[in-house]
Order: C-alpha cells, then sequence, then structure tokens
C-alpha cells in the first residue's frame, strides 16, 4: 500500500527541514529500508528510508527547498497503484502550508498518512466559505506547478485545474501558457503583493521592515519571520539593502560610491547558520548577560593531567578534570546548574554538560550526560566518543538535548579572553581560554614564572547575581588549583610517588595485610607489618577502638596532605573521634578535628579539612552506611 513521504521531525526543537537530495529519480523503484533521500534541519542531517518497496511517484520537494516536519515531499506506491487518495491528501496538506505561509505556519501537517480527504484535512465547509479572499489569492496547486507559473509569469487564478478536486499542475500551467504566449502579466496578482507569512507581515510592522527589499527563504520564496529579523539585524548593522532584482557584476562600482565591490560569493542564511543567529540572538536580548573573568593557576591541573594519563588505561585530557572540577562547583552552586523558561528557574540535580564543538557548518553542542557520576576514566572515554561523533557528523538530536550547563573552549584556537553567550535556556557558559604564563613571587621571596589558565563565566543576572557568579568562580578555582580530591586513588598515589624523590615508601614497597586472631574470650590480637596490638573487652582496646583509632589516623594524614597541597602551613593536628552508643553496633560517628593553622584563614581551613575527609579512604568506607559528622576548631595554644 502506497504512502505519502514527509518531512521527518528529528528532534523537539526542530522547525524546518531542508531536502538535500533525492537519491532517485521520479519514476524509479526503490527497496523497503532504502535510502530515498536525505534532509537536514537545524543541528543535523538525516537520511529517509522508503517504509516499503514502491515506486516514486511524485515528487513535491526539490533540493534545496525547505518546508516544516511533516509536510508532504513525495509519494512511494506500486507501479500500478491508484494513487488519487494519495495525491489528494498531499495536495490539501500542501495547500494548508502554502495558505499559511509554509515553514512558518504554528499548525504541522500530520505525520502519517490518513484516509481523510482533502477537504476533512484543510477544513470546514463553513471555515473555507469564509475565507474567499484567501482562496483568491491562492488558488490550490501544486508547488511545481506555482514554481513553473513564477518561472512563466502566468496567473494561477485564471486557470482552470485538472488535478485532484480541481488543483491547478504544472501541466495546466503549461497550457495556459501557451495559450496565452507566455504573457500573463497583469492577470490578478497586484505588482506590490509580497509573498510572506502572517507572522512576518507582523514583525515587519513592527520593525518597520519594507517586505519588498526582504528574500524571502520559505516555500516558494515566500518571506517568514526569520527573513525579516534578519533583515532588520543587517540593517542595524549599516548593511545597505539591495533590491531584490539588483544583480552585481564584477567590478561594478555601487551607486553613489567611488569604491568597488566584486562579488565573490553569496551564502544563503539558512540551516543550522540561521538556527544559531536565531538562538543566540533571542538570548542576547532577552537574558541580561554580565561576564566576570579571573585566572586561575594551572600547575597542580596539568600536573593532575599527567598522573591520570600515566596511571589510567584512558585518554585524558585537560577538558576531562576541568569538567570533574566544574561539576563540583555546580554541587555547591546549584542554582547556575539550571534553566530559565517562562518566569521559573529551573534546578537540576544532574550535570548535564554541553561542550562547544566547532564543525562546518557551525556550533553544535552535544551533551556528555550526568558527568558528577562518572570516572575520571568513564568521562574521558565518553566525552572524546561524543565529540568525535560531533565532529564526523554522526551526532543525533538527543545527543544536543539536555543540556544544564555549557563549556566553550577558544584557547585551542589562542584566545586569551571572550564574552561567550549563554546558551538558552540555560542560565550560564563557562569559557575557557588559552594557558599563559604569569610572574608570580614564590614561597622562597623571588619570582617564579607558573602558568594560568584564564577563565570567563558568563551568567543571566536575572536569575543570579554577581556575588554569587563570584562565588561559584572561586569555587571551581579552588578545584582547578588543588582537584587531587576529585580524582581516583591510584592517580593521587601515582603523583604522591613522584614527588618522593624516586624512592618507595613503606606503603609501596609492602602490601597492606594484617591478620586478627582470637586467642581467648573477647581478647586476641592484631599483626600488620611486623608489629602486632592486641585487644579485648578489658583495659585493653576493642576492635571498634582500633577501627576509630584508624579512621582518626587516616584522616589526620588527608588533612595534612591536604594542607601541603595548598601551601597552608600546619602545625599538629589532633583528631578525636566518637562512636554512638557505647556500646553495641555503632550507628553514628562523630569527628572533631583540631588545627594548629594560626596563620591560615577560616574558610581554607574549612576547604582542607573538607577535602581531606573526602580523600580519607577509611572515612570513604563508611560514608554509605554510618552517618558521619565532621566538625573542626582551632588547636589552642
Amino acid at each position: 500500500m502506497g504512502y505519502v513521504v514527509r518531512m521527518p521531525k528529528l528532534g523537539l526543537e526542530m522547525e524546518n527541514g531542508t531536502l538535500l537530495e533525492w537519491f532517485l529519480e521520479e519514476g524509479a523503484a526503490t527497496d523497503e529500508g532504502a535510502v530515498v533521500a536525505e534532509i537536514e534541519s537545524e543541528k543535523t542531517t538525516a537520511e529517509v528510508d522508503a517504509r516499503e518497496s514502491g515506486v516514486l511517484r511524485r515528487v513535491f520537494l526539490e533540493a534545496g527547498e525547505t518546508v516544516a516536519p511533516g509536510t508532504p515531499i513525495g509519494i512511494i506506491a506500486g507501479a500500478d497503484e491508484e494513487i488519487d487518495g494519495l495525491l489528494a491528501e498531499a495536495e490539501a496538506d500542501l495547500g494548508d502550508v502554502s495558505e499559511t505561509g509554509g515553514s512558518d505556519t504554528t499548525s504541522e501537517p500530520a505525520g502519517e498518512p490518513s484516509a481523510t480527504t482533502g477537504s476533512e484535512t484543510s477544513g470546514t465547509p463553513g471555515e473555507a466559505a469564509g475565507s474567499s479572499e484567501t482562496a483568491d489569492a491562492a488558488p490550490k496547486a501544486s508547488p511545481r506547478a506555482k514554481k513553473r507559473a513564477d518561472e512563466l509569469g502566468v496567473d494561477l487564478a485564471g486557470i482552470d485545474g485538472t488535478g485532484p478536486q480541481g488543483a491547478v499542475t504544472e501541466a495546466d500551467v503549461e497550457a495556459s501558457a501557451d495559450a496565452t504566449g507566455g504573457d500573463a502579466e497583469g492577470a490578478g496578482a497586484g505588482d506590490g503583493d509580497v509573498r510572506a507569512t502572517p507572522r512576518a507581515r507582523k514583525r515587519a510592522e513592527e520593525l518597520g521592515v519594507d517586505l519588498a527589499a526582504v528574500n524571502g527563504s520559505g516555500p516558494q520564496g515566500a518571506i517568514t519571520e526569520d527573513d525579516v529579523e534578519a533583515h532588520a539585524e543587517s540593517a542595524a548593522g549599516g548593511a545597505e539593502a539591495m533590491e531584490p532584482d539588483a544583480e552585481v557584476g564584477a567590478g561594478q562600482p555601487d551607486e553613489g560610491s567611488g569604491a568597488t565591490r566584486t562579488l565573490r560569493e553569496e551564502r544563503a542564511f539558512d540551516g543550522m547558520r540561521r538556527t544559531i543567529a536565531k538562538r543566540l540572538s533571542e538570548s542576547y536580548r532577552e537574558a541580561v548577560h554580565v561576564t566576570e573573568h579571573r585566572e586561575v593557576d594551572a600547575e597542580a591541573l596539568l600536573a593532575a593531567v599527567d598522573a591520570a594519563e600515566e596511571t589510567l588505561d584512558a585518554d585524558v585530557s585537560m577538558t576531562d578534570v576541568l569538567l570533574l572540577a566544574l561539576s563540583d562547583a555546580l554541587d555547591e552552586h546549584p542554582a547556575f546548574n539550571a534553566t530559565f523558561e517562562d518566569d521559573t528557574h529551573r534546578l537540576y540535580e544532574e550535570h548535564n554538560l554541553c561542550l562547544a564543538v566547532d564543525v562546518e557548518q557551525g556550533l553544535v553542542t552535544p551533551v556528555v550526560p550526568d558527568v558528577g557520576s562518572k570516572s575520571l576514566s568513564a568521562l574521558a572515554a565518553e566525552r572524546r566518543e561524543i565529540v568525535q561523533r560531533t565532529l564526523d557528523g554522526d551526532y543525533t538530536m538527543a545527543d544536543l538535548q539536555g543540556g544544564t550547563f555549557t563549556v566553550t573552549n577558544l584557547g585551542v584556537l589562542g584566545v586569551e579572553s571572550f564574552d561567550p553567550i549563554i546558551n538558552p535556556p540555560q542560565i550560564a557558559i563557562l569559557g575557557v581560554n588559552t594557558l599563559l604564563d604569569r610572574v608570580v613571587m614564590g614561597d622562597d621571596g623571588t619570582p617564579e614564572t607558573r602558568r594560568v589558565l584564564p577563565l570567563d563565566l558568563s551568567f543571566d543576572h536575572r536569575v543570579v547575581d554577581g556575588a554569587d557568579a563570584a562565588r561559584f568562580l572561586g569555587t571551581l578555582a579552588e578545584n582547578i588549583e588543588s582537584p587531587w580530591a576529585l580524582l581516583p586513588e591510584e592517580v593521587v598515589a601515582a603523583r604522591e610517588g613522584s614527588t618522593d624523590s624516586g624512592s618507595e615508601t613503606a606503603a609501596e614497597s609492602t602490601p597492606r595485610e594484617a591478620t586478627a586472631r582470637s586467642t581467648e574470650g573477647m581478647a586476641g590480637t592484631v599483626s600488620a607489618q611486623g608489629t602486632e596490638q592486641r585487644y579485648g573487652d578489658g583495659p585493653e582496646p576493642s576492635p571498634v577502638d582500633l577501627f576509630l583509632g584508624s579512621l582518626a589516623a587516616c584522616l589526620s594524614l588527608s588533612i595534612r596532605y591536604q594542607a601541603e597541597m595548598r601551601d597552608v602551613a600546619v602545625g599538629d593536628i589532633d583528631v578525636e573521634t566518637d562512636a554512638q552508643p557505647e556500646s553495641g553496633s555503632v550507628e553514628s560517628i562523630d569527628i572533631t578535628v583540631r588545627l594548629d593553622a594560626p596563620d591560615a584563614d577560616e574558610s581554607t581551613l574549612e576547604r582542607v579539612v573538607e577535602y581531606g575527609e573526602r580523600s580519607c579512604h577509611v572515612a570513604e568506607l563508611l560514608r554509605e552506611d554510618l552517618p558521619v559528622e565532621v566538625s573542626w576548631e582551632r588547636l589552642e595554644a
């Protein structure tokens, strides 16, 4: 059974589709599943497969033409199959599209063929009777007939159609042209009549745009709302409007100017480029853009990347570690992991980070989903895979949806600072620049050169304030300058080994093994690394006591390590652990950390303790099973 081939809808945000190519001629046979056409949406390309075997009986759309999703583009049916019903259905839908302004209509044709007649599809008889002016202005005709009429200068209103339901066909147009000598000028259409959608006319009135000076990109050259806005923006930028029929020859001087402009090429502003322009123009007009800039010491970040590449079975880049640092910062500042639509600020749990990727057609932003739940190895592999698919053009609309925050990196092109435009409906975007060398004063008071990473955070000031953005950037900077707590244990261990002057530590040279032996009653011994510790239920420590001691020792070492990473001078570190209740199964653990650090400020010590607890392996074992409360205070002299 034959069917109407329609422009597919590739995603929720798709508004138009352009036919790039038919892979068979009208009248040629095809098999089920074979590719019959290729189309392009605003963000991607796709192939149209034959739903069943048959013959391409009709073509309604030529290569390069753009229509809304669901618009008929052809008919596939058996070679001898009756297709009057399919023609009526397609012609009715195409008539609706033409009368409502092509791709700029607010209603889409049906996504699947149906058994309804043309009158049922196009509206009730009462509605048709109430639109006599529209009917007179737009006679029912096939797209090819309208195109041929434009070429021959024939007025469709004066032609009796022989197609389904009296529609004018291409043959009717040619017959009329032959009968009148091809001269149908002045037959009814006014010289001032411009084909434009109702929304385009309304927008033109708002912007004061003369529709006669606008080049239409809709079906049959109809002017759309986007065409009007693009023309207005061009005029506002100082571009000179050219008459639609004017031709610029090589070396022809502009009127009123002594300079010569030789036209090299004209590029249609459509497809992905038009979508990018529309979305970013909307973002710039609607969002209150503010950009804050900050330089971050990148030495630890680069060292972390080197350690990860040496340790993990993955190709880790600076971007991967940066994404982990960003995800952690979004945990602390969830207002930035959000969208703003319909006067509603929506905050999301998952950190679905978009990466701006430069492709031939423009800029696309594929999503790396739920970054916070991924290991560094998994993140690196997934990011690399989706970026490569995007560069190869193999991405889908699903790859571009669901983002909550965007990262754009112009540092690879040597850019030192820029003001990125927010990717709507998100509320913020992070710009990453090229690494720079900065001369700073070292700990010993002598100048030294360090690499810094300039960052640019653009945000919507309607939703968050400048102080919020500054705090968010501050957290991100801390994560970049001390990324080790975010990395796998083996990467941290590799880094520690690399700073040990090449000598093996006891932990690296000796296996982590311990043996417990119960000798009598509740007493026994624990042996580890050649030492033995008795335990019991009397004056000797119990197994719980030994565990709490291990937890305290691990925390003290982790906190000291975090302090050293931040160049924070710390003397004694006391860690007190208290298990509750005092007998029976442990239900909770309270930890108090006391530090001798008179020169460190409160926020720095807070961060040192927080990351020390995160990187303590013993504490990590407890997190999912027991509530652990950690507090800290300064150690009194």
